[in-house]
Formats: C-alpha cells, sequence, structure tokens
C-alpha cells in the first residue's frame, strides 16, 4: 500500500498477519490502516516543525500551541530531532530525508566533549539509527567518537559512569547516577567492538540496577556518599522513570540475557500492575495532577522489546498495542480522525501534534508539551507495529 504526505511517499505491507491476529482478539486496537494515518499525520508534523526552527534543534512546545522554544545546540534533545528525520528516511526511503537526517547528525558533533552521560540519548539517536540504518559514514563516525568520549568518563571507585556536571546536573554531578539514559548508553557501546567498553557498559548497568533497582520498581537518581549509593526518591513514583528504567532492563537483556530478562519481566509487570490506565500521571503520588502519556509510549517500546526476547511475548506486544491505541485515539494526539472534530479526516497545519510529555518548562512549573523525543518514541512505537523497524532499534 502506498500513503502520501505532501510531495513524499510512504510504503506499508498489505497484510500483517501479527496485527490481524491482535485485532480479532480485539476489535479497539489500531488497525495497520490507522497507523499508517497516524504515522503520515507525525511526518506531516516534522514538516512544520522544520519550517520553524531553520538551524535549530525544536526543544519543546506548549500544549497545542506550536510555540516552539528552539535551542542553537539541543541540549540532550538534539538526538531526537536528528532520529525523528532518520526514522522518517526508513519509512519514506527518501534521499532528501536521509540528507536531511545526515546534515542535522554533522550538527551534533559539538556535544562531543560536554561533561554529561546524555550524550547517551545524543549519539544513539542522533548518530547511530543513521549508522545502522543507511551505514551514514558521518553518523558512523560521530558515534564511534561518542563512546570513547563516555567511557573515559567511567569511575571505578563508583563503578558507573556519573551523570556529570553538564546539561543541568550541578557540581554534584559527577556522584550521580540516573536511570534515564541507561538503555541509550547500552545500545551505543554495543555497537563497539572494543572489548573493554563493553565490559564498561555492563558494569555501569549493574551499578545502575544495584543503586535505583527494587522489586520491579525504578528509583529516578542515586548519590554516592561514604562508599554507598542513596536513593533520592520513592521506587516506581515516576511514570517515565519507571518506563526509563523498563527500557534500560529490555536492553540489557537483548545485551546480556539473564538475571536482565528476568528483572525486565518484573519491571514492566509491575507497570501493568500499578497503572491500569493507558494515560498515567506523571506520579504515582499525583503531586502535580498532571499525565504523562509519553510514558506510557516509552513502557509500550519496553513491552515491544520484551515481547521480543520471549517465546511467548504475545501478550506484552497486545499490551503495548492497547498503550498506543489509547494515545491516539486520546486528546493528546491532535487530528487523528477518531479525536476533536475531524469528520473528513483530512490533514491540517495542527494535525499530528503529540503534547503528552510532562517537562519542566520553568524552575519548579511542569506542563504538558510537545517534544522532539515523545514524537520520536510514538513513532517508533507505531512503526514497530508495522515491522518497519524492529523493537531494539530504538
Amino acid at each position: 500500500m502506498q500513503i502520501h504526505s505532501g510531495q513524499t511517499s510512504i510504503w506499508f505491507s498489505e497484510q500483517d498477519s501479527s496485527l490481524t491476529a491482535f485485532n480479532d482478539a480485539d476489535q479497539v486496537l489500531l488497525t495497520n490502516t490507522e497507523i499508517q494515518s497516524a504515522i503520515e499525520l507525525l511526518i506531516h508534523r516534522m514538516g512544520h516543525i522544520d519550517s520553524i526552527c531553520n538551524n535549530g534543534f525544536p526543544l519543546y512546545s506548549l500544549g497545542k500551541t506550536s510555540q516552539w522554544i528552539i535551542s542553537p545546540g539541543g541540549s540532550w534533545i538534539g538526538g531526537f530531532w536528528g532520529a525523528l528525520w532518520w526514522l522518517r528516511s526508513r519509512i519514506t526511503a527518501s534521499e532528501a530525508d536521509q540528507r536531511k537526517a545526515s546534515d542535522i547528525c554533522g550538527r551534533l558533533s559539538s556535544k562531543l566533549s560536554i561533561d554529561s552521560i546524555n550524550r547517551s540519548f545524543i549519539f544513539w539517536y542522533g548518530a547511530s539509527l543513521g549508522d545502522l540504518w543507511f551505514g551514514d559514514d558521518q553518523a558512523h563516525e560521530l558515534a564511534a567518537k561518542s563512546i570513547p568520549a563516555l567511557a573515559v568518563t567511567y569511575d571505578p571507585k563508583i563503578r558507573c559512569m556519573p551523570l556529570g556536571t553538564a546539561m543541568g546536573s550541578g557540581t554534584e554531578g559527577n556522584r550521580r547516577i540516573a536511570i534515564d539514559s541507561l538503555a541509550a548508553l547500552i545500545q551505543l557501546f554495543s555497537r563497539s567492538e572494543k572489548y573493554q567498553h563493553q565490559i564498561i557498559s555492563q558494569l555501569h548497568a549493574e551499578t545502575t540496577l544495584a543503586a535505583c533497582y527494587h522489586d520491579g520498581a525504578f528509583h529516578t537518581t542515586a548519590y554516592f556518599s561514604r562508599g554507598n549509593f542513596q536513593t533520592t526518591d520513592e521506587a516506581g513514583i515516576w511514570s517515565r522513570g519507571q518506563a526509563w528504567g523498563m527500557l534500560g532492563l529490555c536492553r540489557a537483556a537483548a545485551q546480556w540475557g539473564e538475571p536482565y530478562l528476568t528483572y525486565a519481566h518484573s519491571a514492566c509487570e509491575y507497570w501493568k500492575n500499578s497503572r491500569p490506565d493507558p494515560l498515567p500521571p506523571d506520579r504515582l503520588d499525583n503531586s502535580s495532577g498532571l499525565y504523562d502519556p509519553s510514558a506510557s509510549v516509552i513502557a509500550s517500546l519496553a513491552m515491544l522489546s520484551l515481547a521480543d526476547l520471549l517465546p511467548d511475548g504475545y501478550q506484552w506486544r497486545l499490551q503495548a498495542h492497547r498503550l498506543i491505541t489509547a494515545i491516539i485515539r486520546s486528546p493528546f494526539f491532535t487530528g487523528f480522525y477518531k479525536n476533536d472534530d475531524y469528520p473528513d479526516n483530512k490533514i491540517r497545519m495542527d494535525s499530528g501534534i503529540f503534547w503528552g510529555s510532562c517537562y519542566k518548562t520553568n524552575e519548579g512549573k511542569e506542563e504538558l508539551v510537545e517534544t522532539a523525543w515523545g514524537n520520536f518514541f510514538l513513532m517508533a512505537a507505531l512503526c514497530i507495529l508495522v515491522d518497519i523497524i524492529k523493537p531494539n532499534h530504538c
């Protein structure tokens, strides 16, 4: 089947037996055609965002306003803007889209020397995907340079690569560890052929899990003091932190097997039991009163990865499909023909906005916004459901 977005052609398989099986089991799930429509809306949205970015990186836009905060450097989010274009290239097979992705990738090189483990986000999503999917030389070189740049920050005293002092982490960042970047770091280091990089990656994963993982639930961060890591929050409370941890465990399980696979299964079970609503609160104690659908998107990616690792993983793929269905049909995603007031199913300028990312826009203030990373993860999950990419590619 071929559908069009402006001058872009998008190809999909006419049949997908796995999705047909899901739809037979539960008719409310998104169909292939609906998934294709949602992907088209997200691709259309990218064009509008790009038209207002010039050569900057889109950080976030409040609600459904399209009033984007643009950054010249992109912070830790910049790699996701590149990732969106790599993924768009994967969908469209457009050389123009691939050139655009490669251009963005080149602009990420200034982040190589930034003292932050969040460089793993930048260079896995913004560079390694271009190498993995297209063999892009520039992407390969940048990703290859980023691994030793990160590895040199490994501190044998605390057996990990600490958060670092840049990107808002502060002077104590070199004594902190965080769960957010675990998946990206494991994937980035898996591309290295050097044995010491594999060892550092696994030691970092073991330390992160020892500090932050407890019976399926995740603490967000931990601080090294008096010879041990001390956690700074209650395990499992922050929805996106839990989802980041689930994704990290699934990447560890894909890389090293047990015991990470058992831990990943427990973490996904914890999510399912603690968050029965597919549109979860930002925090289980609901201190902000905000939801965070983007956490469900990341959780769905973890579930899709877990399904791929288990011989009987069908139920986890089904669970992920349900989460994505709920998000696409929710008010947090605009322009889908079952949402809002779009009876003619026409694409408009404000279509394809996923404004479901809970984000700190100012000190002490969190709001629901549209972000490059939220859009990427949502489009990636949709692409996995129609077998455009593999679950372990994001």
